[in-house]
């Protein structure tokens, strides 16, 4: 008999490998983290620890939210690529670390498309530019007009180079046909501040940071950077119904991953007790005021749609030339 049909035959034998299913039934047995590698506070480590407070509930055991940050998110998500793939460690990964890094740094601490499993997209939050006041810019194409001027330059503002709201300005000059000057800092709350004192004309700034200071006249909105409106605030115009820009569509997105390996059926049920959490009203209601918008689908649809941003944000880096210090 060849070695093939012998271990064929084996298997056969031996019948279903249920070792997987059984493991799964019995997780978990003790407290399980997730990996959020961002600072605590913003972005999304509020709706993080929203979510692993229903779990710890549906689950019985405490789900630990744990900031490691560093790296531009890349010493977290290091650390979940090490960890054992035994379903008590996650990434609640956002879209730099797993889908734009890859194209910036020459070295990363792991590979992001062999070192995680997906298990869900879980939420999008639109970016929203915005400009200072005194600029006197209210709409895209008072925002082109003035950066087409000879006679000044236009500044924009960023959480850093190679950050999400870096991209989202490179791509919108890309598509105008304008050029600004970028003044990278660290992190979104110094770039915000900046724009609100008027040291910098114009950035992109997440939704929910953005919109307390949009109502109160701070800060001017020019335009959302997703296709559609936001349920959040229906009232702000999109960059894309601009004729200058249509089809602009960028967008921050929050998922949680497991290391390669994880067993599939931990991997789905971690996905339906978060869908479980997802679906409760209070949860509804807390995503929805800080202009999150739920996007749960399945491990393999996420996947596909990680695959997707890579390859997308792998074109604006190469097409703006967007270059970091490794």
């Amino acid at each position: 008999m060849k070695r093939r049909d012998f271990l064929s035959a084996a298997v056969t034998a031996l019948g279903p490998v249920t070792f997987s299913g059984a493991q799964a039934q019995a997780w978990p047995v003790k407290p399980i983290t997730w990996v959020y590698p961002y600072a605590a506070g913003g972005g999304g480590d509020p709706i993080a620890r929203v979510l692993a407070e229903g779990l710890t509930r549906r689950l019985g055991q405490t789900v630990i939210l744990e900031n490691r940050t560093g790296a531009a998110g890349m010493i977290g998500a290091g650390s979940v690529a090490r960890a054992p793939a035994d379903g008590y460690t996650f990434l609640f990964g956002v879209s730099g670390e797993i889908a734009i890094n890859q194209w910036l740094y020459k070295k990363m601490p792991y590979d992001p498309q062999k070192d995680f499993a997906p298990v869900c997209l879980l939420m999008k939050l639109p970016l929203l530019l915005v400009a200072n006041p005194g600029t006197h810019i209210r709409t895209v194409a008072e925002l082109i007009a003035r950066a087409k001027e000879p006679d000044r330059k236009l500044t924009f503002a960023s959480a850093g180079s190679g950050s999400l709201q870096h991209l989202a300005a490179e791509l919108l000059q890309s598509m105008a046909g304008i050029k600004m000057t970028h003044i990278p800092y660290r992190g979104i709350a110094a770039a915000t501040n900046d724009l609100l004192a008027g040291t910098v004309d114009v950035g992109f700034v997440g939704l929910p940071t953005a919109l307390p200071h949009v109502r109160s006249g701070q800060l001017i909105a020019i335009g959302l950077s997703t296709i559609k409106r936001a349920a959040a605030a229906p009232d702000l115009a999109t960059l894309a119904s601009s004729p200058a820009l249509r089809g602009f569509d960028l967008t921050q997105w929050f998922g949680l991953l497991a290391p390669t390996g994880t067993p599939p059926p931990i991997i789905q049920r971690m996905h339906d007790e978060i869908a479980a959490v997802m679906d409760e009203t209070q949860v509804k209601a807390r995503l929805f005021a800080q202009g999150f918008e739920p996007a749960l689908d399945t491990p393999a649809q996420f996947g596909e749609f990680i695959q997707a941003e890579r390859a997308r944000y792998g074109r604006i880096v190469r097409d703006a030339g967007v270059t970091v210090e490794s």
